[in-house]
């Protein structure tokens, strides 16, 4: 409530902006035609002192370690480097390597040896901050949070971590390995809706509208295993909608896709699932997706106002209508299709 007050204040006496996360303030300026503080070319309305000065009555106690002795253009805040003349936020090097460090040990203190609650929700507490700038991460973190489930909040029992988790820190230590990796920061753009529809029926197969054309993919036989069920689909169904739309050479913006499954719309939200056939398919997608800087809005949409709902039951749409994919589907789908 203190952080939030100095906030309000500082806004009140032309501070702005200062994002904030519980008791960790950063402090930003923007040029103005009618600053008297100059600094690299530009004018501004405050500097550092002046911007303590205008809060000096409240007493603040800052802390000694913590924030820049002057306005930088690239900082760090809540445990990120922020570039904001090149817009890319990093894991700074020393963290990088305390992250690294820390599922290096867990792999090599836990491989052959059970482990603890508290021992799991460290890791995955890390990773799952880390994953704001490793975007495909995210469904490398759902082994973590469902292993950590199988306790049932009991701190005093140990569990051997399963091989599905192992593997997963694996690719964590690995990456954790690479130096200078950031994440573009970009506005997402207006939200333009192109009439992208998709649907899905165990009945058929997958349909997708996309404008005035269509698409369809008929269910093999034995497309039906353990964990493959229509929540699986329906996010089947937006990954192959993302790789049309790689094939229709779209990058750089914001769409709106609509499906009448909740569930595929949550498990995208997220970027994971606790379900593996739909975290794969997730895992497949965002790797399409953030190549092509295309950011997905999933709205819920009816059945009965579904124009895909048909296509997924095998009723064709308009013959000139058709689309053909001229992409290859992942190896581990080549055998779900019969007919696309």
């Amino acid at each position: 409530m203190i952080a939030n007050a100095v906030v309000d204040i500082w806004q009140a006496e032309g501070v702005f902006p200062v994002p904030k996360y519980e008791d960790d303030l950063k402090v930003f300026r923007v040029p103005s035609a009618t600053g008297t503080f100059h600094d690299s070319g530009f004018s501004y309305d405050y500097d550092r002192a002046e911007m303590l000065r205008r809060i000096a009555p409240l007493g603040v106690p800052w802390h000694d370690g913590k924030g820049d002795d002057h306005f930088l253009f690239v900082t760090t805040f809540i445990g990120f480097s922020w570039d904001i003349p090149r817009k890319l936020v990093s894991l700074p090097d020393d963290k990088r390597l305390k992250f690294h460090e820390r599922v290096r040990r867990f792999l090599n203190d836990f491989q052959r040896h059970p482990c603890h609650l508290l021992d799991i929700d460290k890791i995955h507490g890390s990773l799952c901050h880390v994953a704001f700038v490793y975007i495909d991460g995210r469904s490398r973190l759902p082994s973590l949070s469902n292993f950590a489930s199988s306790f049932h909040n009991n701190e005093m029992i140990t569990r051997y971590p399963p091989h599905s988790m192992m593997t997963d820190l694996n690719w964590w230590l690995r990456k954790l390995e690479q130096r200078d990796i950031s994440r573009p920061l970009r506005p997402r753009g207006p939200l333009q809706d192109l009439g992208l529809y998709v649907d899905a029926s165990t009945s058929w197969g997958i349909g997708i509208i996309i404008g005035d054309s269509w698409a369809s993919f008929q269910l093999s036989p034995d497309w039906k295993v353990p964990g493959r069920d229509i929540c699986w689909l329906e996010t089947l169904a937006i990954e192959l909608l993302t790789y049309f739309l790689e094939q229709m050479g779209l990058h750089n913006c914001r769409l709106l896709i609509h499906s009448d499954n909740q569930g595929t719309i949550g498990a995208l939200d997220k970027g994971r699932s606790p379900n593996s056939h739909i975290n794969l398919s997730v895992r497949r997608m965002y790797i399409v997706l953030s190549a092509l800087s295309i950011s997905p809005d999933i709205v819920y949409v009816e059945s009965a106002d579904n124009p895909a709902d048909p296509i997924s039951r095998g009723e064709p749409g308009e013959a000139g209508k058709h689309m053909l994919p001229t992409f290859m589907l992942p190896e581990e789908l080549s055998n779900c299709f019969l007919y696309v």
